[in-house]
Formats: structure tokens, sequence, C-alpha cells
């Protein structure tokens, strides 16, 4: 910082020599000085300038360094340090009552005018100057100091620091009890009633407490030596949330951080003790702090430092009065950037007492100001419909944030946590020209936290029709959407009904809608917003309403539910029926098609379920009788079940493998109601004996690999899934919003063409991690905020060196974490080129941490993940929130691949009227298809092409396509099969010749190599495909 050092000193000796102006009054002075230099006056807006105020200059008693800078704790912001010169204007310029009706503000504006005269009449070299106002405080303009670079004034975004000339005033030219903040100190408000001028009185306080604030934060740091590192975790814990001192962006920056802590450490406990410790450490102070902050609501009980004789009315805003100095240190702030800060507090705080939390990484690092990430839902309004004709942004900001905060927060009601009005800062402009103020201002946003709990609540109640004045009110507010209801209980209220069937709006998008238009004349068309509105009109439109979230599985869970009475119903099987577990995404309301009674319009799956009978001698001790045994007991519940009348067509299945004990048995069961189950039988010793086959105390011909295959699918299929679905059908109903998400993250994957690489247990683990593990931000309200969070999750996840965890109950204690951390670890150095597993995933129900991970995804598949996730953070991002195209979210990049098969699209499954085939055998199975045994909707043809593909050419190609639909299949060729080898004997694929020369012992030589036959390859897809290819693309 040797420069800015330097740019610092230059401004020191420019200042000090500028000569005096004597004292004319305001309006001569205004012309004299305007008309001697190139400078336009920065003077308080919508204030007359007085005649009777006389302007002058003369030397500063004091220019000195304040601020972070000074202190050594400044950090960067937006890729700059932020450098403060203070210039103490001389007592001599003001009079006592000067503190009146802007007098003081006007004589600050011709002095700050005068600097940047001297300034620029010095022409300091590579400096350039302009005009700001300190902290959006439009009665505090300041000079800003940038360098100069390549000589072009208009380029500073790459210079690492800036500095702000600031103006401070003498702590005594003023009576501290005539600024009080129960004192008005403006003739027109005090005419209307003596109404107090709060932030008026602080701002003149906050002038003459400059060198004071600067002496209490030097002797904070020698009474304790870790303020200042405290004062730095501070910092950049509020940069990363977006707050800072400026009243736009919260009103609590770097300087209030410090004076808190400054002021808890000398008060604010019981029986005048500090709250702080000058002992603590940095970490103790930082955390004290954020307790403080999170626990102390300073808004309803407000805190009075050293000041016994101070009586403080009624507030709106948080109060912390620093009595010595005679000022709100909070005075910036409002009550919704107050209870931001609260949240954003206990957020911090309960990711510090999370064990699996990444502390640092949550507090330091994460950038949490994002508005689609931080707030459940989104909108703007244009500034057109907030003021009038010939008013600017900032003559109607100070009473519109206020009024817009007071008109969402009632009609909310416990909907919104939080209302919170994003007001676009104030900018910097020429020191030759009037501010302006609302090129680009040209409306405001409005951030929501939704609580999951009470959103989606389609009836408001009202007022009693007893009281008439609450009444009144109501029907004043909402108008014609009131109405008087009579309730079971028997009451009569006023009452607001919202219409939970349109499936284009969620009841939050209703309620702003509707306050939007009664109370600022905007209609729908004339605001923009983002909520999970936008998101749930992509995912399959089966839901009644957005209220509905887990509506479309209604069908699929009461099929289960009398499925499951028919079968334990059933009489003759030899032994009773423990248990039915249900095992499919369908029954934890996953699947992003949820089955649907009656036609299907898309091929479905069969719903996956689990039977366990009860414990008996009688199994047989070898492991393929087992199996045997399982087809007998189903064969038998088809005899059973198919007399119920409930069930219209059976049939057993046998999956083939290649390894003898993976393969597995299973009856299919189509209800009356046209939904496919799967039954799969669970013995509880077949586990056990894969254990004793692997260790040899059984007999098994079956190789130790496949043995131990064959217990990682057991595990999976039989103990981790069905744990799993009833995890996340539990999880499902505690937050709302998990579902969609889930569903919506499946889109997602399939709609990039990761279906096969990615499984479905994996994805809504990733998704249950967004709820149940938030930090850095509050549980999700909306669909938008949980599927963005998700996508930052995975974009910034780094997967080859950390695991991630879940605790779906708080159960794990501090030892099991960190066992599976060491497990993690093992992992890593037993495979370090990450071939068998790349992500490791583990929960207090799979604490291995490999089920759903075990060689899916590949470490490229998980590389591409990570890469399709950042791409979407940068495409939110740079489209700037609102201006989202999710749409633009869902399209898939095709370029990189090496083939591109594409399918027709598919034909309904049940169309009756399909062309009849000419043979006869195929007729007489149509026929009996049409008569009732159609297994028709989980028979895609398009999913047998791929499993072929797969198994015939998956060494060579690399496949990638959408499960949902399958109408494109790209491919990678496998390099390693791609690149010439030695030809051998046994070669899977189709070859072609490559001559090669090397060279041996016996001299030059050659030698026959071999590369894959590309053209062939695919001559034999295409052959294999027949007429569902349309056309194959080659790179």
């Amino acid at each position: 910082m040797t420069k800015a050092d330097g740019a610092i000193h230059q401004l020191r000796t420019t200042i000090e020599a500028i000569p005096d102006q004597k004292a004319l009054p305001a309006p001569e002075a205004q012309k004299v000085f305007e008309k001697s230099s190139n400078i336009c006056i920065p003077f308080p807006r919508l204030v007359a300038l007085g005649s009777k105020v006389s302007l002058a200059y003369a030397k500063p008693t004091n220019i000195s360094v304040v601020g972070s800078y000074a202190r050594r704790t400044s950090v960067l912001r937006e890729g700059k340090v932020t450098i403060d010169l203070a210039v103490t204007m001389p007592s001599s310029l003001f009079h006592a009552k000067d503190y009146r009706d802007h007098r003081y503000f006007h004589k600050r504006a011709y002095y700050l005018a005068c600097i940047a005269a001297g300034i620029q009449k010095a022409q300091v070299p590579a400096l350039d100057i302009s005009f700001a106002y300190q902290d959006d405080n439009l009665l505090q303009p300041i000079i800003i100091a940038q360098p100069r670079l390549d000589g072009n004034p208009k380029i500073h975004s790459h210079s690492s620091w800036k500095i702000r000339i600031l103006l401070a005033a003498g702590d005594d030219i003023f009576p501290l009890e005539k600024t009080l903040p129960t004192k008005s100190c403006i003739k027109d408000t005090a005419a209307e009633g003596d109404s107090p001028t709060p932030r008026y009185n602080a701002t003149l306080r906050s002038e003459c407490s400059s060198s004071s604030y600067l002496k209490e934060l030097q002797r904070a740091t020698v009474r304790s030596s870790a303020f200042q590192n405290a004062c730095m975790l501070g910092a950049i814990w509020l940069r990363q949330r977006g707050l800072g001192s400026s009243i736009y962006a919260g009103g609590f920056g770097q300087f209030e951080w410090a004076a808190l802590i400054s002021i808890l450490m000398r008060d604010g406990g019981r029986a005048g003790r500090p709250i702080l410790s000058p002992g603590y450490s940095s970490y103790q102070l930082f955390k004290a702090t954020l307790q403080f902050l999170s626990s102390t609501d300073l808004i309803s009980s407000p805190m009075v430092m050293q000041s016994p004789n101070f009586k403080l009315s009624h507030t709106k805003n948080p109060m912390l009065f620093d009595g010595p100095r005679g000022m709100n240190v909070l005075y910036k702030m409002s009550s919704w950037s107050y209870q931001l800060l609260q949240i954003e507090a206990r957020n911090s705080l309960k990711a510090l007492n999370d064990p699996l939390a990444d502390h640092f990484r949550i507090l330091f690092i994460n950038k949490v100001e994002e508005p689609l990430k931080r707030f459940d839902h989104n909108f703007r309004i244009p500034f057109e419909k907030l003021a009038s004709e010939n008013s600017t942004f900032d003559d109607v900001v100070p009473d519109l944030a206020d009024i817009l905060h007071d008109k969402f927060s009632y009609g909310l009601g416990n909907r919104a946590t939080l209302v919170y009005p994003q007001i676009p800062s104030t900018s910097i402009w020429p020191v030759d020209s009037r501010a302006s103020h609302s090129d680009e201002r040209t409306g405001t946003s409005i951030g929501l936290l939704l609580d999951p709990e009470h959103c989606l609540r389609t009836v408001d109640r009202g007022p009693s029709i007893e009281d008439k004045t609450a009444a009144a009110a109501f029907r004043k507010f909402w108008g014609d959407k009131a109405e008087l209801r009579r309730f079971k209980d028997g009451t009569i209220m006023e009452s607001l009904i919202w219409d939970a069937s349109d499936s284009q709006q969620s009841v939050i998008g209703s309620i702003v809608n509707h306050i939007l238009h009664r109370h600022f004349g905007v209609i729908d068309q004339e605001s923009s917003g983002a909520d999970g509105e936008v998101l749930a009109r992509l995912l399959p439109q089966q839901m009644s309403s957005q209220s509905d979230v887990l509506g479309p599985f209604s069908a699929v869970k009461g099929s289960f539910e009398s499925l499951c009475k028919s079968i334990r119903a059933m009489e003759g099987l030899p032994l009773q029926i423990r248990q039915i577990f249900a095992a499919s995404p369908e029954l934890r309301y996953a699947s992003l098609h949820a089955p649907v009674a009656g036609k299907q319009t898309h091929p479905a799956k069969a719903v996956e379920c689990l039977i366990q009978f009860e414990g008996s001698t009688r199994w047989p001790d070898d492991l393929f009788a087992v199996q045997r045994t399982k087809i007998a007991f189903l064969l038998k519940i088809a005899d059973c079940i198919g007399k119920n009348d409930s069930i219209s067509a059976v049939r057993l299945r046998l999956e083939k493998s290649k390894r003898k004990l993976l393969e597995q048995s299973y009856l299919d069961l189509k209800t009356t109601d046209g939904i496919i189950f799967r039954l799969a039988i669970y013995h509880e010793h077949e586990l056990s004996m894969l254990e004793k086959a692997l260790n040899g105390r059984i007999p098994c011909p079956s190789p130790k690999e496949e043995i131990a295959l064959a217990i990682a699918t057991h595990k999976r299929t039989f103990i981790n899934r069905p744990a799993h679905t009833q995890a996340v059908t539990a999880l499902s109903t505690r937050f709302p919003f998990l579902s969609p998400t889930i569903r919506l993250l499946k889109k997602w994957r399939d709609s990039h063409l990761l279906s096969p690489h990615l499984s479905s247990e994996l994805l809504e683990l990733l998704a249950i991690r967004t709820f149940i593990h938030p930090y850095p931000w509050p549980t999700p309200g909306s669909l938008l905020s949980a599927f963005l969070r998700t996508l930052h999750f995975l974009a910034t996840w780094d997967w080859p060196s950390e695991p991630l965890i879940l605790d779906f109950n708080a159960e794990l204690t501090a030892a099991e974490i960190q066992s599976i951390r060491i497990r993690f670890e093992a992992w890593r150095k037993l495979d370090p080129g990450m071939n068998r597993m790349a992500m490791f995933v583990a929960s207090n129900l799979d604490r291995e941490g490999i089920a759903w991970t075990d060689r899916r995804p590949a470490k490229m598949m998980a590389s591409r993940l990570t890469n399709l996730a950042r791409a979407a953070c940068e495409l939110v991002k740079r489209d700037e929130g609102l201006a989202l195209k999710p749409e633009a979210l869902f399209v898939p990049s095709v370029g990189e691949y090496d083939i591109l098969i594409h399918l027709k699209p598919p034909h309904d499954y049940y169309d009756t009227k399909k062309k009849t085939s000419s043979f006869k055998s195929l007729q007489m199975e149509e026929a009996a298809g049409r008569r009732g045994v159609p297994f028709d909707a989980i028979c895609d043809p398009r999913r047998w092409f791929v499993d072929e593909l797969q198994e015939l050419y998956g060494d060579d190609i690399v496949f990638f396509y959408n499960e949902s639909a399958i109408t494109l299949i790209a491919g990678l060729w496998n390099p390693q099969t791609e690149g010439p080898r030695s030809w051998k004997v046994g070669l899977h694929y189709s070859m072609m010749p490559l001559l090669a020369t090397g060279e041996d012992d016996g001299g030059a030589a050659e030698e026959e190599q071999v590369t894959i036959n590309k053209a062939a390859v695919l001559h034999d897809i295409a052959r294999l495909g027949g007429d569902m290819i349309t056309k194959i693309d080659q790179k």
C-alpha cells in the first residue's frame, strides 16, 4: 500500500494549502464559488438554502486517517481497500444553533466543495476525484479519490484501494442534550407536532464523534489483545453476507461491529459489568458477539449505555444508545435489516454448533448475499409505480421502504419471517455536476424469507365480526378479497381464501400480486418476480395446486396401502408375513413421474417393495437354494393374490445375470387402477450366509469377487434402500419443499443426460443436505431457493478431499463422525485414483458411505456434475436473479460428445389402433395384451435398447441419456479403446488394422496393430436400433 500512503500524504498537503474563504451569505457564496471553480456544491436535496446562513472556509484543525485502515483491520470489499481520511472542520465556522434545519449540513457541503476545488486546482497527480454519499446518507456527501489508470479517469475497476475524504466536527460544537434521538431538530417537523428526528440527530452526532470513537477503539485495542482480530473476523463475516455500514447495505458494517464489541467490553451486563471479557480470544469475542446479536432484541428492549437520565420512547428501529457520545450506534439500521442481521447470526451459531458443518467455509468463505439463494421469494416493483411524475428515486426512498415493509408484513403475516426491501445503493458522480439519483435505480426489489410450515396455507382468519374497528381495517386493506365466513367451530370471522387450484401461481405469489395491485397500482405484468412457481411449472403437471406438493403421490400411496392389506389378508402361505417395506422413489415422494391411476402417458417404472416373512429354521442353507425358495414363495403369493379383485394381472420375473449370485426373482402385480408393483422377498439370514461364503465357512462355487459384489448388492437392495425410503418419506412430510426439490434435481440430471451415472438415492441425499444442514442459509421456504442452494453446494463441494456426512436425526456422536472421516481417508489411500469410489456420501443410516456411490458416479461423471452445477450458478449470477429464465438451466450441452443417436419420440403405449403385425405368433401376443395382461407400461423398447448397447459396447463407449424420455443417446469413445493396440485373439469389438513400425533386438520390424472400427460399430448400432433410430451424428 505504498502508493496509497503516498496519495494520502499528497492529499493532506494539498488540503492544508487551500486558502481561507471569507464568510458570505449562502446565495452569494454559492454564486462566487461556482463562478470561480468548476465544482457543483453538493447541498442536501429537498432543503432550501437559507439566506441567513453564512458560508466560509478555514484551515482544518486536524487531518488524520481513521477507520479500519488506521487500526490495521481493513478487509477487501469488491476487491478494494477503503481508506478513510477525516478532515476536521474548525469550530469557528459554526454557531451554537447550526444543528437546526440543515444549517450544519449546508456549511459542511460548502466546506467539502472547497476541498474538492483545492484538489482539482492543485492537480494532484494520478488521482481522480468524485462525489459520493457517505454510507448512502444524503446528508453526508464525501469525496472519493481513486488512482487514475493509464491516463483514463474513468478506469478504476483494477485499482486495489480508494480514499474517502470525510468531514468531521469538534465534539463540543453542539450541546449533546439538543441532539438526542428524542429531540426534533427540523422546524417543519416540529410544527407538525414536535416529532423527533432520530436519524438526522444521529448523523450530526456521528460527525461530532469521529475522533472520540477513534480513541474508544484504540483503548479497546489496548484492553484486549484479541480485539483487532475479532474485528477482522466480524468484517469478513459481514462482507460475505452483503452487510455493510451504508444504509442500503443494512446499516451494520465494520465500524458498528467494532463499536459494539468495544461498548460490550465496558458495559451492558448486570450491575454495570461488561458483557464481553477483555480476556476472551478473538474466536470467543466473535462468537459471543454473534450470541448477543441473535438473542438480544434491541427493538423491543433498547439498550442505553452510561446514560441513566435518558428516557427513550417507543422506536421501530433498533437502539444501542452510547451515552457518552449521545448517539445510537445502530441509527442507520431499519427494523428489517436488523431482523436479517439476527437471522444471519442465528444461522452462523447453528452452524458453529453443528459438528458436521465446515465452520470456516460457512462463516468466512461462502457468499450468502445472492438474492435468489438468500430469499425464498423475490419480486421487483418499477419506480414509476412508486412515485409521482416529478419525483426522483431518492425523494421517495426514505418513506418507500417503510411503506413496502409494513404493507407486505401485514399482508403475509406469519407466512413470512422476513420482508426485506432491497434499495439500490447510491452511486458516485463527477464533482462538476449535480448528483444523479435515478439513472440506473429504476425500481426496488423485495426479498421474502418464508416459513415452510405456514406459507402454503390457503385460508386466513381475520378479526371477529364483533370487533368492528379491526374488521373495518381488515376490509380496507384487502378490499373485495375479504369475505365473512362461518367456520366449523361456529365462529364468524373475516377471512381470505386463496385459490390453490392454480398450478401456475403459488399462494405467496397470489398474495403479493393482490397487495401490489390494490396498494401500489401494479398489475401482474408490470412487476417481475422469482419464486418456486417458476420452477414448479417445469415438473410434470400432476399437482392439483402448488400448495399440495405431495398430492401427485396420493394415488400410488393409497394403492400401496391397499396392496399391503390384500397381501396380509392372504391365506395359505407357509409362513406369516412379518413386514412389507416400501423401497421405491415413488413411495418416498421422490420420483420425477408419479404413477397415476388409469392410462399411463409415458413408460412407467414398477413400484418396488419388499416382503419379509417370519423366521423359520426350514429355510435352506444353500445360497442358490434360497433363491429357488424365494421363487416358490412368489408363485404361492401369485396364486393366492390372483383371486383378489383389486389385482388385474400377475407375472413372475427372473432377472438373469452372468453372475449367478446376483440373480433376483420378482413378482409383478398390476392393480385395477393401472399401477404396477414389484414384490421381492427379503430373507434376513441371506446376508450372513454370503459373509460366511466370503470367509470360506460354507461352500460356494462362485469366486470371491462375485460374493463380495453380491454382499454389497444385498445390503443396498434389502437393507439400505428400505431404511432410506422410510427416512426420505419422514423428511418429505417434515419439509414441504423437499419432495419437489428432489424431483426437480432429477429432472436437471436427466436433462443433462446423466441418468445412467447418478443414482436416485444420491440425488435425494444431496437435496436432503440442503434442508437438514442448510448453512449458511436458513431452511429453504421455496422450491427455487432449495434447488439453487443444492446446485451451489454441488458447485463448491470439493468431493475428492471432503466427505459428505448427513445426520437425519442428530444421532451421530463425535466419535462416530470421526470414524466415518477415518473411513473416508482410508478409501482415498486405498484408491487414490478414485476408480471405484469418487464421491463419499455417508449418513446415520449408511456409515460406510458407499452404498449409493460404489462405482457410480465415476470420477469423470462426478467432475461433469460439478462443472454443470458451476455453469448453472454462473448463469444465475450473470442473469442477475429476477431476469433468470429457469428453462435455461435444463438445456443440455451436446457439443462435447463424439456420438449422438437420435431416436423417434415415444408413442402412446396404450394405443389400441397401432398396426397389427403380419406374424401370427405376434398377433396372438398382441391379442393377449389387449385382453388385460398388459405390462406394457414398464416395457420400454428404448430402455431395452440402451441396456443392450451398454451390454455390448459399455467398455468401448460411455453412454449418456435421459431415462425419463429417451429420445437422444450421446456417447464418448473410451480413450483406451480408441488408441492403437497390438492385435490379439479375442478382442471384443470390431477392429481395423494399422501398420506401425517398431524396433526390436534384431533391428527394424513391422508389428501388426489394430484400432476400433468406429464406422462398423456405429453401423451395428444402427442395425440393432432399427426403425427406432432416425439418425446418428458423429464428431
